[in-house]
């Protein structure tokens, strides 16, 4: 059985996360990782937020002092491929 997806989702953008992990120690279900910031010549990691864990708790885009991180409607992301194929594989 599939997982019921939420209502909302947490979207982070990469281009202005600084790695401060403020929505890491908040996340009550561990979805948001620190990864290492290659892609990013000046960041040295940033965080990534796991769509297929994420519960739409609002609580990561409210700590995030960049406020880098929205929260947006699942049917929203489902009508976009790249978020699309992650939601509905699991």
């Amino acid at each position: 059985m599939a997982k019921k997806l939420p209502k909302q989702l947490a979207l982070l953008d990469e281009d202005l996360c600084t790695g401060c992990e403020a929505c890491v120690a908040v996340c009550p279900v561990d979805c948001i990782d620190v990864v290492p910031g290659d892609n990013h010549s000046r960041v040295m990691q940033l965080c990534s937020i796991d769509l297929t864990r994420c519960i739409g708790c609002t609580l990561c885009p409210q700590v995030c002092p960049w406020d880098c991180i929205t929260m947006v409607p699942t049917d929203q992301m489902l009508r976009e491929d790249r978020f699309a194929d992650e939601l509905v594989k699991k």
